[in-house]
């Protein structure tokens, strides 16, 4: 009767653990997921199974994949993360439990999972590595339940090299394992000679098993040895993955040594360090702003522009990325010319910021390209930022963008390509299935709400692109169809970012072909600036601008010419979200 509280107890702590880490992932750290599934491209095609044999650690990768694609649905995607450390757990206390570990100790097979969730908030952790942890730990406990010293001898000779050419290099937590398990076993059978001979051949083993794959597998010796999906960039190996291999070799067996001094007291230290270092860990390591840009870059991804403002609204973003996204969703929802100063601004950067060759600075800028109607240039960004990803993996993300723009530009062979490998998947098969049926057929095409109007929009002419005209690009875009209000107030907004006042009043009549009901905010601000630059009332003035802006550029003025000390200070607090400011204090 008392081991029945006892046995449910450790199931209610692993219930709970799983609980507070899908609470975790989805409440605390959801995009960290979402930003995880937009770069590769899991297909269900026989050819990619195959590949997946290919390479040592490749069977684990191919695992890792399929189930990263669920984490386009945050919470579905934190739930395969709870379940992945709660069967990681699960493993280390059966390995300890079945060499004589008492549950007293229950507390300490939960460390290597906290410790491995703490390496998995690192963004260029790739799912391959829990599960290949998670498959050492399996073939550690059959070696436990195979019995007969031969058979086990067979178990190793057959299991090492399969192992790792399914794993990669986590095989070495399985002949960590197996070399202190046996050796100790025999310093207890008092054959000291005998365990350090099993340990010498499981070590040789191990360690030969990677360098003969270089006469397989096409990667540098290194590589082999340190693991080739595990982190997102080949050329790194952080310390965190080194030093969780031997933690997880070693811990069911620290757990047997600490079982032979039950303690009471222990196990409440266990719990208190546990949840006190883990909680502390998960603060420290807990990267906020990481995960705020993410999410801005999930919001636009899914056209969620609400999200994108409310979020800005609680915390104004303060980097090129950030701000890119926010001026997006502001101009999808109208509001780019009377809301965009009530946010911080980095110039010309937070609205179309310069080209890097890297994988995940340019996405929004490739979104922006797209909604204004620069097709080709969203076409060049989605291309180049997919073949910049370290680990050569494709982009789902990517792959649907290059099928947009190839059908929008009328290249129906180059887009079906791009869909045949959408149809493989298991999120976007059906997307692909509806665009597949549009392929060659230009009445359909063009009544689509989103690809007609980008038809009609986009370039005609062939130009070169230069980052240094694209203002004039944006002009070409805006005569070319007059009804693309995007791209007109983009443009408004470049010039406004840069404080060029002259190209400002010159491009403003354009406004006409617009249709506005009411003159912009931000754009009533510069013009209320200019004329009272040279008028001493408003008498007399030719726009629409409304009583309130007239009465505020008055008190403006009135504060910024008083040259008081605080005169900054003041104007912040009264007038930081209006364009005045902007423009007389460039150092915002």
């Amino acid at each position: 009767m008392k081991a029945i509280p006892l046995k449910y107890s450790k199931a209610c702590l692993t219930l709970l653990f799983g609980l507070v880490c899908i609470l975790f992932w989805a409440l605390v750290y959801p995009y960290h997921l979402t930003y995880h599934e937009q770069f590769q491209l899991f297909l269900w095609d026989a050819d990619y199974w195959w590949a997946a044999w290919r390479i040592p650690g490749g069977v684990a990768d191919y695992l890792a994949e399929f189930l990263t694609q669920l984490f386009l649905f945050p919470w579905l995607g934190a739930v395969v993360m709870a379940l992945l450390l709660m069967a990681i757990q699960q493993m280390v206390w059966q390995l300890a439990r079945e060499q004589a570990a008492t549950s007293s100790h229950y507390l300490c097979s939960f460390i290597p999972s906290i410790l491995l969730w703490v390496h998995l908030m690192d963004e260029s952790v790739m799912l391959c590595y829990p599960v290949a942890l998670l498959l050492a730990l399996v073939a550690s406990w059959g070696y436990l339940n195979t019995q007969g010293k031969w058979h086990r001898t067979v178990y190793v000779l057959l299991v090492t090299p399969l192992l790792y050419w399914t794993i990669g290099s986590a095989h070495f937590v399985f002949a960590g394992w197996l070399l202190l398990y046996e050796l100790l076993r025999n310093i207890r059978r008092k054959d000291l000679w005998g365990g350090i001979g099993i340990a010498w051949g499981v070590g040789v083993l191990a360690v030969s098993v990677p360098l003969l794959a270089v006469l397989f597998a096409p990667y540098p010796a290194s590589r082999l040895l340190c693991g080739i999906d595990y982190y997102r960039y080949p050329e790194v190996v952080p310390w965190g993955q080194l030093a969780l291999l031997p933690l997880f070799a070693l811990m069911p067996q620290v757990m047997v040594w600490i079982s032979h001094y039950p303690s009471r007291r222990a196990t409440w230290v266990e719990a208190v360090l546990l949840i006190g270092g883990g909680g502390l860990l998960l603060t420290i390591l807990c990267d906020m702003e990481k995960e705020k840009l993410m999410g801005y870059d999930y919001f636009v991804r899914n056209r969620q522009w609400g999200k994108v403002i409310a979020q800005a609204n609680k915390k104004t973003p303060t980097s090129p990325f950030g701000v890119t996204c926010l001026n997006l969703a502001l101009a999808k929802q109208g509001l780019l010319p009377d809301r965009m100063f009530a946010y911080y601004q980095n110039g010309t950067e937070g609205l179309l910021p310069t080209f890097e060759r890297d994988f995940v600075s340019p996405l929004p800028l490739g979104e922006v390209f797209y909604h204004i109607g620069m097709v080709n240039s969203a076409q060049r960004v989605a291309f180049e930022a997919m073949e910049a990803i370290p680990n050569y993996k494709k982009s789902a993300r990517a792959i649907k963008r290059l099928a947009e723009t190839n059908l929008i530009n009328g290249q129906y062979e180059v887009a079906a390509k791009y869909l045949r490998m959408l149809q493989k998947t298991m999120f976007y098969d059906r997307w692909a299935e509806q665009a597949i049926a549009s392929l060659g057929q230009e009445e359909k095409i063009n009544a689509h709400p989103e690809w007609g109007w980008l038809r009609q929009v986009r370039y005609t002419d062939d130009f070169l692109f230069s980052e240094g005209e694209l203002v004039d690009m944006m002009g070409l875009l805006f005569t070319h169809n007059s009804k693309n209000r995007l791209a007109y107030e983009y443009m408004m907004a470049y010039v406004m970012e840069q404080r060029d006042v002259e190209r400002f009043m010159r491009y403003y009549p354009l406004g006409r072909e617009v249709g506005y009901k009411h003159i912009p905010r931000h754009y009533q601000e510069l013009l209320a600036f200019v004329w009272t630059q040279e008028h001493n009332s408003f008498q007399g003035v030719p726009w629409s601008l409304s009583s309130e802006v007239m009465n505020e550029v008055g008190e403006f003025a009135r504060i910024y010419l008083s040259k008081k000390p605080d005169t900054q200070a003041l104007l912040q607090a009264r007038f930081g979200h209006t364009y005045w400011y902007y423009l007389l204090y460039p150092s915002r």
